[in-house]
């Protein structure tokens, strides 16, 4: 494989350092070495922010004319969707397992997508799954796939949790295409541990992805969104939508003091009914969302919950004023 040279998390840092003038030098110089190897990429479009300032960097910044790819998962916001269909030149794919048999068969997104794959591991009694209970290796190296105490109730439940909606929605249908993504390395550990290893561009003779925004932040994003004044999907106009992957993921979702269900709950019923009675081993999501801590908004007890985050929103905001 042919990868760019590898880099360290101080490297990193300092590149998050740049301004955002720098970064957007950094991202054209990546995506045209990106093209002269590869000749058919594709963009790699969501709808959502990020992705939706990678094309406008590309088409409007940078002026190339590169097709862009939309996965519509089934688990897509409407707004989303009818967004997407205002640009030009994007092709819309269609992955082959529907979600409903993803979760009927692998179990539920909750928690983590790492945490909820070493719990389907753990489950099924995998030899490789045993290095999931232990902080160290054999070797005595720091393990970063370590699953925390207090999720490990969830390997003795009666429903599973499960990664692998992902990969029949997302990867499976992207899996032959030449991608430009907006990923960035500060979203998580594991997207920092991928460009380490293998920078901003990656190139295999069966896929090769590029990253161009890999060493961007979310202060970029609002960044290059005003000063270009950027059009966004309107759902983002209400502050409960921070990010519109899948409407219905449990990712985070015990993480969060203002649920990320209620605007889903209050646009669009029939789909939040739909996907709350979603079961894996006769368990719904909803008992399974439960289970994890979190009150959905039609519960007892989330409006208490609700008020008092209106009420911090308030007190921060005039604080700020």
């Amino acid at each position: 494989m042919k990868t760019e040279e590898k880099r360290t998390a101080a490297q990193l840092i300092k590149l998050q350092s740049l301004n955002l003038n720098q970064k957007i030098d950094h991202a054209a110089g990546t995506i045209e070495k990106f093209c002269r190897e590869i000749p058919n990429p594709v963009i790699s479009f969501s709808g959502g922010r990020d992705s939706t300032v990678l094309l406008h960097l590309i088409r409007n910044v940078i002026k190339k004319d590169i097709p862009a790819v939309f996965f519509n998962t089934g688990n897509e916001y409407p707004e989303i969707i009818k967004f997407v269909r205002t640009f030009d030149n994007v092709t819309v794919l269609y992955p082959k397992t529907h979600l409903k048999q993803i979760i009927d068969r692998y179990g539920f997104p909750l928690i983590s997508k790492d945490y909820s794959m070493m719990i389907y591991k753990l489950r099924k009694g995998t030899k490789s799954g045993e290095i999931y209970l232990s902080k160290t290796f054999n070797s005595g190296v720091n393990n970063h796939w370590f699953l925390p105490e207090k999720y490990r109730y969830l390997i003795n439940e009666r429903f599973s949790c499960s990664d692998r909606c992902c990969s029949f929605l997302k990867k499976q249908p992207a899996s032959k295409l030449n991608s430009i993504t907006g990923e960035m390395a500060s979203e998580s550990s594991l997207r920092q541990d991928i460009w380490i290893m293998y920078g901003c561009n990656s190139f295999n003779k069966k896929k090769s992805k590029s990253k161009p925004l890999s060493i961007w932040t979310g202060k970029d994003i609002r960044e290059y969104i005003r000063l270009f004044d950027v059009r966004i999907c309107p759902i983002y106009e209400d502050y409960r939508i921070e990010r519109t992957g899948c409407m219905f993921c449990g990712f985070g979702a015990h993480l969060e003091k203002l649920s990320r269900f209620e605007y889903l709950m209050e646009n669009h019923p029939k789909a939040y009914k739909w996907f709350l009675s979603l079961e894996n081993s006769g368990v719904t999501y909803e008992q399974a969302i439960n289970r994890i801590g979190v009150v959905l908004p039609h519960q007892n007890g989330y409006q208490r919950k609700r008020q008092e985050e209106t009420a911090r929103r308030r007190r921060v905001s005039f604080n700020h004023q």
